[in-house]
């Protein structure tokens, strides 16, 4: 047997193949790093169209004396958006706010007790938000004055950041349970 191939047998021999569900909980944590990327830029991007377009107004008052009409309207649509979307971003990142000095005061047993239970909770409250959006979706419309889009284009990345948070509690909570640690928050 050449050498290379010695190496490569005893690194196979030394390595462990994931199981079945740390290889979801990969699959899902790519996934979800996937997500968050594009999220970020979808909202920087706003951002910048939201800048672009006020400074666009600004100049068209200093110089023409005259507002652009569809400014203001378009920058509370775009910035309801860039919202939503940086809320799944913000939780994943860890960039949210806890109050978890009590819990951290408890033994081990029981911060993954409490751990499990919040995650539930969320879970269910999550779960209720989006199982709410088939009635509520058709219940607001009507055109938005000056953009042209139906009033619940508002609440679809809303909805989206729903779902994506609570694919991500899942992932904690499958971490938490089988005992996995979950990465730091920023490190996914």
């Amino acid at each position: 047997m050449p050498r290379a191939n010695c190496r490569r047998a005893s690194w196979r021999r030394w390595t462990r193949r994931a199981s079945p569900t740390e290889a979801v909980l990969r699959l899902l944590d790519r996934a979800l790093a996937g997500a968050e990327h594009l999220f970020l830029f979808l909202a920087n991007g706003l951002l910048l169209t939201i800048l672009a377009i006020n400074l666009a107004n600004i100049l068209s008052r200093l110089l023409l004396d005259q507002g652009i009409i569809w400014v203001f309207p378009w920058t509370r649509v775009l910035f309801v958006w860039m919202v939503f979307l940086a809320f799944f971003v913000i939780y994943r990142r860890g960039k949210d706010i806890t109050v978890d000095f009590v819990v951290n005061r408890l033994p081990d047993v029981l911060q993954r007790v409490v751990a499990v239970l919040v995650n539930l909770m969320v879970i269910a409250l999550l779960v209720m938000i989006l199982l709410q959006m088939p009635t509520l979706l058709p219940r607001q419309v009507g055109r938005m004055d000056l953009v042209g889009l139906q009033r619940y284009w508002l609440a679809i990345p809303f909805y989206v950041s729903c779902l994506l948070i609570l694919l991500q509690f899942v992932l904690d909570l499958a971490r938490t349970v089988t005992r996995r640690p979950t990465p730091a928050p920023g490190n996914p």
